[in-house]
Protein backbone atom coordinates (compact mmCIF):
# COMPACT_ATOMS: atom_id res chain seq x y z
CA UNK A 1 0.00 0.00 0.00
CA UNK A 2 1.25 3.47 -0.84
CA UNK A 3 -0.07 6.97 -1.33
CA UNK A 4 0.68 9.06 -4.38
CA UNK A 5 3.03 11.99 -3.81
CA UNK A 6 0.07 14.38 -3.58
CA UNK A 7 -1.80 12.06 -1.14
CA UNK A 8 -4.86 12.02 -3.40
CA UNK A 9 -4.62 8.38 -4.45
CA UNK A 10 -3.93 5.25 -2.44
CA UNK A 11 -2.61 2.17 -4.26
CA UNK A 12 -3.09 -1.21 -2.64
CA UNK A 13 -1.89 -4.64 -3.72
CA UNK A 14 -3.40 -7.99 -2.82
CA UNK A 15 -2.25 -11.58 -2.53
CA UNK A 16 -4.40 -12.36 -5.59
CA UNK A 17 -2.00 -10.13 -7.57
CA UNK A 18 -4.51 -7.36 -8.13
CA UNK A 19 -3.86 -3.69 -7.60
CA UNK A 20 -6.51 -1.14 -6.68
CA UNK A 21 -6.43 2.62 -6.74
CA UNK A 22 -8.49 4.44 -4.12
CA UNK A 23 -9.59 8.06 -4.26
CA UNK A 24 -8.30 9.55 -1.02
CA UNK A 25 -9.14 13.14 -1.96
CA UNK A 26 -12.86 12.94 -1.40
CA UNK A 27 -14.59 16.21 -0.53
CA UNK A 28 -15.36 15.19 3.05
CA UNK A 29 -12.53 13.96 5.30
CA UNK A 30 -14.79 11.26 6.78
CA UNK A 31 -15.40 9.78 3.32
CA UNK A 32 -11.67 9.66 2.57
CA UNK A 33 -11.00 7.96 5.91
CA UNK A 34 -13.66 5.31 5.17
CA UNK A 35 -12.00 4.60 1.80
CA UNK A 36 -8.59 4.28 3.43
CA UNK A 37 -10.00 1.91 6.07
CA UNK A 38 -11.56 -0.25 3.35
CA UNK A 39 -8.20 -0.43 1.58
CA UNK A 40 -6.17 -1.48 4.60
CA UNK A 41 -8.85 -3.61 6.31
CA UNK A 42 -7.85 -2.38 9.76
CA UNK A 43 -7.38 0.77 11.76
CA UNK A 44 -4.35 2.89 10.96
CA UNK A 45 -1.27 2.79 13.14
CA UNK A 46 -0.27 6.06 14.83
CA UNK A 47 2.57 6.40 12.32
CA UNK A 48 0.25 5.88 9.33
CA UNK A 49 -2.26 8.30 10.81
CA UNK A 50 0.41 11.00 11.11
CA UNK A 51 1.73 10.35 7.60
CA UNK A 52 -1.56 10.01 5.74
CA UNK A 53 -3.99 12.12 7.76
CA UNK A 54 -2.00 15.09 9.04
CA UNK A 55 -3.91 17.32 11.39
CA UNK A 56 -6.47 14.68 12.34
CA UNK A 57 -7.06 14.02 16.04
CA UNK A 58 -5.38 11.11 17.79
CA UNK A 59 -7.33 7.87 18.23
CA UNK A 60 -9.01 5.22 16.10
CA UNK A 61 -10.05 6.38 12.66
CA UNK A 62 -11.81 3.42 11.14
CA UNK A 63 -15.48 2.94 11.97
CA UNK A 64 -16.11 -0.30 13.84
CA UNK A 65 -18.27 -2.95 12.24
Amino acid sequence: MAFSPDNRTLASGSTDKTTRLWNASLPEPTAAIKEICKAVGRDLTPEERTAYLPGQSVGPVCPSG
